[in-house]
Parts: C-alpha cells; structure tokens; sequence
C-alpha cells in the first residue's frame, strides 16, 4: 500500500523502484513533514532529529574525495539524510534552481566512488525533496536540467527520485 504522496514525482534510471523495494517510500512523506515543521538549515537540526532519527534517518553525512594532488573535496551534508539502515541517500533543498542541482550532482558523486563516504556507507540511488511553496527549484526544472544536462554532458548517472511535496511557507 502506497503512502500518502501527495504533490508531484519525477524518477530517473528507475529510482522509485528501489526506493519501494527497500519499504523507504512510506517514510518520505515523514521526511517532508520534518523539514515543512521545522525548516531546513543547520539551525534546525535538532527539531528535525526528533522525527527523522526513530527513522534511522541520519542528518549529517560528509563525502570526501582526494584528487590526484591531493587535494581533499569534502561534501558536508550530501547527502543531507542518509539512512543508516541503507545505502541510499536523500536531499531536500528549498533554495534556487543550479543549489538543487548541485545536492544531486553530490549524490551523484558518492554513488559513482563507494569510498566517499568515512563510515563505509555507499549511495546507490538518491532522493530529493522540494517543498511545493518555492518558485526554485521545480521539479519540472530538475527534471530537464538532470536529462538534458547533467545525463547528457556529465554523466550523470545515480537513479533519483524527486518529489515536490505540498508545503506551505
């Protein structure tokens, strides 16, 4: 039986499957709920841990990657949630367009290097979440940036799932 998803959803190299294979799709709309109560942003971490970690839903995540100079790249909060019960990562961006399509492209980049990730964790398909108030990011939008740009000049290739879940300022 399907959760209550209202809003619209977008997947991308078969996302939705995996995350209703994994029995995840019916904490999503938790996850919105958190974010919608208690806002995005560091300052609210607290509040949010409340819902998301009986969950397993973990806040903090960081993805470090060493080039060939080494030089380290770190990626805090991509993703912004992980699950700790599974290798599958989410993000919910409620800022303009290219930041939504910078939090993919992160995900993107733990997907492809399983060694990213400090403790072990590997990102095999991503989620992310944008509240329906906002003008930026749309779902449209991230549907044909990911398509039109970051598939087909970037690789982009970890399956996504997106979702503009109702919301109010």
């Amino acid at each position: 039986m399907e959760p209550e998803m209202d809003g619209a959803k977008w997947s991308f190299r078969r996302r939705r499957g995996i995350v209703e294979s994994r029995g995840l799709l019916e904490e999503l709309p938790a996850i919105a709920d958190a974010y919608t109560t208690h806002g995005g942003g560091n300052q609210n971490l607290t509040g949010r841990r409340e819902i998301l970690n009986p969950l397993g839903w973990e806040q903090e995540m960081s993805v470090t990657f060493e080039t060939e100079t080494r030089r380290i790249a770190r990626f805090r909060d991509a993703p912004a949630l992980m699950p700790t019960k599974t290798a599958s990562s989410s993000n919910t961006n409620g800022g303009e367009q290219m930041r939504a399509n910078w939090h993919p492209m992160k995900i993107d980049a733990a997907y492809r290097d399983p060694h990213g990730f400090s403790n072990d964790e590997t990102v095999d398909a991503g989620v992310l979440l944008i509240p329906e108030h906002v003008n930026f990011p749309t779902l449209e939008r991230t549907e044909t940036d990911v398509q039109a740009v970051l598939a087909n000049y970037f690789g982009f290739s970890v399956p996504l799932l997106v979702w503009q879940y109702p919301s109010s300022p």
